[in-house]
């Protein structure tokens, strides 16, 4: 039961949830980088072991992201995502390495809550 259980636990959470579909996409797209704030960090650190697991990438639609297109890392580059958004405009963005993500779990700053009125409505 107790391995069931932390089973369970660690499942990463799906890209159909939307909350966490939103805050990847607003990390991804923080000019200061994916974790420069705490409130990032698991989010982020979800998405890699979602990725990890053979999940796609996430989609929030009140981001305005039409699709996400992630591309593994190979041959010792970094995995990244290209965005397409509702408008056609396209933007990449390096997926952070699980080491990026430890390390930011002792020095990303204290930011505000993640969301903003507009992405809630």
């Amino acid at each position: 039961m107790a391995f069931a259980t932390a089973s369970i636990a660690t499942t990463p959470a799906r890209a159909s949830d939307s909350t966490w579909a939103c805050e990847v996409l607003l990390c991804a797209s923080n000019p200061g980088g994916w974790m420069q704030f705490a409130e990032c960090v698991q989010p982020i650190h979800q998405l890699l072991e979602h990725l990890a697991f053979g999940g796609g990438f996430p989609t929030c639609s009140a981001g305005g992201v039409r699709k996400a297109d992630y591309t593994k890392p190979k041959n010792g580059r970094p995995g990244y995502v290209v965005m397409t958004m509702t408008d056609g405009t396209r933007t990449r963005y390096t997926v952070p390495t699980a080491a990026q993500v430890a390390e930011a779990k002792g020095t990303a700053q204290p930011g505000g809550p993640l969301g903003s009125k507009t992405l809630e409505q």
